[in-house]
């Protein structure tokens, strides 16, 4: 009697399965479209979602309309639905996509079914042009373009700034594109000097990075765009992975007007600095000795250029040898603007005695802001010089054939051509090669030494390589069984990243392993491991080798 309760029981489980079947099969397919908003900004990202529901083996073909956004992200998703016994298949495919321009635009999904092209509903998208002031309720994040001159001239450094603003808190961001401009030499500010400060907006409280600073020189004349660029910012979600979510915005494009210089009334010893420029000299002594000699500092401020100006005395000082030297360097920005600072020391070495007088020394400029050249000046001085010149002139006293009192002697000039040291070597002991035999020396010691690098690098590699990892592939070698391989790869994603690809979201799994070349390898493994079929031997040779190209990146990716 038991037994036909069972045989009654799994009667009745068999039949519900097969009926759940027959009612998933019998359900029409659905195609769907969904958009998070059908109002764009020009500039700002959306999530597009196309659904096949309860349509196995459908197959997307495409997006009309897609041509007039960038598709920044895309990734799958699938979800099992079970209402009253009633299952519903859905896979999704989602796509983060930013628009090119503005207008009003379609968006239509076309999905391949039983050899049946079926199109989703219609979209209607509008764009508009993106707005980043902050009128009427606040967004969530924005970023903005600042030039510290719109209008320029050809010589003058500008400051482009980028500034982003965000309610939330921030793992990381960075530029999707390179940020080359036409038109300009451009050297960035590093990011270690990028600043982060809490700022209120309309009343709402962001922080606001300085996502990127650059200074920008103009190669010509002529007027510049300055492009959009595609930016990412990883938001932190907060959970116990410490994950994130991409957020894209992209940057508004600017006008930069550069021109020519005027050529009327270019001073002769214009050296190609445009912009304000400020001069502090000092002298160190106004009174020296003859056999001394006494410094003139130089410091150069301003926001203009400097490159061009290696020296500040361009002819000689009667009176005086003159040795300068450009000891340091310093530009940076302040307020969005550039300023620069340099510094000369000039060392001044009388050639007589008496009252020198130095005259002014003017250095040459283009200021924007009068549209005119001006000057610069480093004050003149006079400076006394004390004592007599030696050997000029020799007291002699009662010198048989010589009258007393002062003579001149005449002065004779010695030439040295050579001096030669010929050092003691008690104690040492000396080396000397023929130089026809230098150059092979020397070859040969750093031949021995990268050899020795080459050496020590390996020994150094051996001793960070990761064990655990490696035991853990070594067992992948050594069974064909497709649940043992399964388990083996999931330890080791799990070893590497603290996540198991087996009670993990796809989702999860592509946020986690994103950045690091892994995601569509990882994914391409769990499809074929997760395929009910029984893998041939060619299958699980395939599977290895996709699995050891995983290992190779793996065991070059520092443990998260």
């Amino acid at each position: 009697m038991t037994g036909k309760k069972i045989n009654f029981i799994l009667f009745i489980i068999i039949a519900a399965i097969f009926s759940m079947q027959v009612s998933v099969q019998a359900k029409e397919p659905q195609f769907r479209l969904d958009i998070n908003s059908i109002k764009l900004a020009r500039g700002e990202s959306t999530n597009l979602v196309l659904s096949l529901i309860d349509a196995r083996n459908a197959e997307v073909a495409g997006i009309d309309g897609l041509q007039n956004f960038d598709v920044l992200s895309q990734n799958t998703s699938m979800s099992t639905q079970v209402i009253n016994g009633d299952a519903s298949i859905q896979n999704n495919y989602n796509y983060v996509i930013m628009p090119k321009k503005t207008g009003q635009f379609t968006l239509c999904g076309n999905v391949k079914y039983e050899g049946k092209i079926h199109q989703t509903n219609v979209l209607q998208i509008e764009v508009v042009e993106g707005n980043n002031s902050q009128n009427g309720e606040a967004k969530d994040f924005f970023i903005k373009t600042i030039l510290s001159d719109n209008e320029a001239y050809f010589g003058q450094k500008v400051v482009l700034t980028y500034e982003f603003y965000s309610r939330y808190s921030i793992e990381d961001f960075k530029f999707l594109d390179k940020t080359d401009i036409n038109g300009f030499i451009k050297k960035e500010v590093s990011r270690d000097k990028i600043n982060a400060e809490f700022v209120y907006v309309d009343g709402k409280k962001y922080v606001k990075y300085e996502a990127k600073q650059m200074y920008l020189s103009p190669t010509k004349a002529g007027t510049f765009t300055i492009p959009s660029f595609k930016f990412q910012a990883d938001v932190s979600t907060g959970d116990f992975f410490n994950s994130s979510q991409p957020y894209y915005l992209q940057t508004e494009s600017k006008e930069l007007k550069v021109k020519q210089l005027p050529i009327n009334n270019q001073p002769a010893d214009f050296s190609g600095i445009v912009g304000n420029l400020s001069i502090d000299a000092k002298y160190s002594k106004q009174e020296i000795d003859l056999k001394d000699s006494l410094a003139l500092n130089v410091t150069l401020t301003g926001d203009c250029s400097l490159d061009g100006v290696k020296k500040i005395i361009k002819d000689t000082i009667p009176g005086f040898s003159v040795y300068e030297t450009e000891k340091d360097t310093e530009e940076g920005i302040e307020n969005n603007r550039y300023k620069v600072k340099k510094e000369f020391e000039i060392i001044l070495v009388p050639e007589k005695n008496g009252d020198i007088k130095i005259e002014p020394v003017y250095i040459s400029y283009f200021s924007p802001k009068s549209g005119s050249y001006e000057k610069a000046e480093i004050p003149g001085t006079t400076i006394k010089v004390k004592g007599d010149m030696p050997g000029s002139q020799v007291q002699t006293q009662g010198q048989p054939g010589i009258s007393s009192g002062t003579s001149l002697v005449p002065v004779e000039t010695i030439k040295i051509d050579q001096v030669s040291y010929e050092p003691q070597n008690d104690g040492y002991l000396t080396f000397k090669f023929k130089k026809d035999y230098l150059l092979i020396t020397l070859f040969l010691l750093i031949i021995l030494a990268a050899l020795a690098f080459a050496l020590y690098w390996m020994v150094i590699h051996q001793k960070k390589k990761d064990k655990n990892l490696f035991n853990l592939y070594k067992q992948l070698n050594s069974t064909d069984d497709q649940n043992e391989i399964y388990n083996i790869f999931n330890n080791m994603i799990k070893h590497r990243f603290s996540l198991s690809v087996k009670a993990s979201s796809r989702s999860l799994i592509m946020t986690r392993l994103s950045g690091y070349e892994l995601v569509n390898p990882v994914l391409e493994v769990m499809d074929l491991m997760e395929n009910k079929k029984q893998p041939t031997p060619e299958d699980r040779v395939y599977i290895k080798g996709k699995i050891k190209e995983i290992y190779k990146k793996l065991a070059n990716t520092k443990r998260a």
